[in-house]
């Protein structure tokens, strides 16, 4: 700054340059205010400034925390929690006149020319409008509105950093952030903003585990300035930082997903690096750890009760939204080579804690993260993530597989390794439908197609419900009158039969109520067809899943008849070749 001049001693005033800037003569004049004024004008003036600097700050705050999400490029973006309420022309041109669902592109927290690309391809090829417009609007609902905060370059880490809402609640889950990804991780060798984004969040997950393995939810980043929604702060141990953490009910699931979200981006963007990454490898060893610390037996060999590597209560008049005994759950067999899980990928908690799917997911993933260690020339993780999966594979065929009066052998979805057993199965994934999906087992495994048919009708399944106007696998989260479309969406991926994979496509498409987005749960007998959640992004990416699915295997079903035949994947489109 120009250095004022020295005051006349045969002035009154100080004399201030007239060639100056406006902003200097404006610090000028009140340098000269506070030389000149009584001290208690300075004082009711400086309190005065400090108001005014408080309220401009949280006013700034403010819009932050509602209108400046991810890469939006314009103030005043509708909250798409209200906005996704409500239905938006132009309207689809099928019987169905489906809401157009994306907000403007200004709007758009991230913004995908990849994205755009498929969905342009889609639309032309797809024969019935309104699972066009679903697909319009469900492909890219991730990038659109969860997106809540992302930096390419993070001068802490010197990497991408990025955190996922899970949509209308203001935090991020492990196992939905991964799954709300998993549909763009094919397209990232074709788009480097959208490998930059991915790699941020599996960053991020990495940053999170390495202090807290067993949190399934957490919070913005404080770098992020985001205002925390509170959470429950239950009482759990180990104690979680209630600052960093939104949740913290173990799920086993949730650190497969963590290695489901590396292993997608490695397979796709052929970047091995991340492997021997301080932040990385850091919460591989913590995740080790922690599936180790989980497989501890409730009582030694004598029958006296071991320390509880974790517990969790909650205060609450939900069953299923705490713990028994002590917060520990119920007993656990030893030597089994099965993971407990407190809770379900439902947040709901276990009858038995040896959840089936979430330790055939976790299995899965251990082993596609050893092939890709052994690539990296890392073989000390990779035997110790292959010694885990073969343990449990062992454990799931000789605990977890159980002979039903009905379906013959069949996978059960919670046992204890003392003979108790749970036959269900729940909407939300891992399941026991979706463990094709898992890359667990095919689909044409004589025990998963007698689990199959199990689980997909009411006289085996306790949570297949039917109604008047819908039905599906649904589960306790919500209640007996919802089924939940994400089941019918594992269904469609898990079936060869056309008659079944088109009824299931007309009643996914014709139960979004006119909003041509996926909901969590429909109510049954609802002629109207009453949800939950109108913005499940999570659920959002499955369907997108799913039709990009039929386009490579089944094109006839869902395609224009000049595109019947042909079969669509990215990877041969000319624009992702860069042609």
């Amino acid at each position: 700054m120009i250095p004022l001049n020295e005051p006349n001693p045969h002035m009154s005033h100080t004399k201030i340059h007239t060639n100056r800037s406006p902003v200097s003569r404006l610090i000028a004049a009140i340098t000269l205010w506070f030389q000149t004024s009584s001290l208690t004008s300075r004082l009711f003036v400086g309190i005065a400034i400090l108001f005014l600097a408080d309220a401009l700050f949280h006013s700034i705050s403010s819009w932050r925390d509602t209108e400046i999400l991810g890469q939006q490029k314009k103030r005043g973006c509708p909250n798409y929690f209200e906005y996704s309420k409500s239905i938006h022309p132009p309207l689809s041109e099928g019987d169905q006149q489906l809401s157009y669902m994306r907000p403007e592109p200004d709007c758009r927290t991230f913004r995908s020319k990849a994205v755009e690309n498929v969905i342009k391809d889609m639309k032309e090829r797809l024969a019935d409008p309104d699972m066009a417009r679903l697909f319009e609007n469900a492909f890219p609902n991730t990038l659109d509105t969860t997106i809540w905060w992302y930096t390419p370059h993070d001068k802490r880490t010197g990497y991408p950093r990025t955190f996922i809402a899970t949509g209308d609640i203001a935090a991020e889950w492990l196992r939905d952030s991964a799954n709300q990804l998993s549909v763009y991780t094919p397209l990232i060798s074709s788009d480097e903003h959208l490998k930059s984004l991915i790699k941020g969040a599996v960053i991020v997950q990495g940053m999170y585990l390495r202090f807290d393995g067993y949190l399934n939810g957490f919070q913005p980043p404080a770098v992020a300035n985001f205002k925390k929604v509170p959470s429950s702060k239950d009482t759990v141990s180990p104690k979680p930082d209630w600052n960093q953490v939104f949740e913290c009910k173990w799920e086993v699931d949730s650190l497969a997903s963590f290695l489901d979200l590396t292993n997608n981006y490695i397979k796709y963007s052929g970047d091995i690096t991340i492997l021997s990454d301080p932040i990385w490898s850091t919460a591989f060893t913590n995740l080790v750890y922690i599936l180790k610390t989980q497989s501890i037996p409730t009582k030694d060999e004598h029958g006296r009760a071991l320390v509880a590597q974790y517990t969790f209560q909650r205060d609450t008049m939900s069953g299923t939204e705490t713990l028994c005994l002590g917060g520990r759950g119920n007993p656990i067999k030893g030597g089994t080579g099965l993971i407990r899980s407190a809770f379900r990928p439902s947040d709901d908690a276990c009858i038995f804690q040896f959840f089936i799917p979430g330790n055939a997911y976790m299995a899965a993933e251990l082993e596609r993260i050893a092939h890709y260690f052994e690539i990296a020339h890392l073989n000390g993780p990779s035997t110790t993530a292959r010694s885990i999966a073969e343990g449990i594979r062992k454990g799931i065929n000789d605990y977890g597989v159980v002979e039903h009066k009905k379906y013959g052998k069949v996978f059960a979805y919670e046992v204890d390794g003392f003979g108790g057993t749970n036959i269900m199965d729940d909407a939300n994934l891992p399941s026991l439908l979706s463990l094709p999906d898992l890359g667990f087992l095919s689909v044409e495994d004589p025990i998963y197609q007698n689990t199959r048919k199990m689980v997909l009708e009411s006289d085996g399944n306790p949570y297949f419900v039917n109604g008047r106007y819908y039905g599906g696998i649904g589960g306790p989260h919500v209640g007996l009158s919802y089924g939940w479309p994400m089941s019918m969406v594992v269904q469609i991926r898990t079936s060869e039969d056309d008659a079944e994979i088109l009824k299931l496509l007309e009643k996914v498409v014709s139960t979004t109520r006119g909003l041509g987005l996926m909901h969590e749960g429909i109510e049954i007998n609802s002629p109207t067809h009453k949800y939950s959640r109108q913005w499940f992004s999570w659920g959002n990416s499955e369907f997108a899943k799913a039709i990009i699915g039929l386009a490579e295997r089944k094109p006839h079903l869902i395609f224009k008849d000049e595109y019947s035949q042909i079969p669509y994947r990215v990877q041969d489109q000319p624009w992702y070749k860069g042609i």
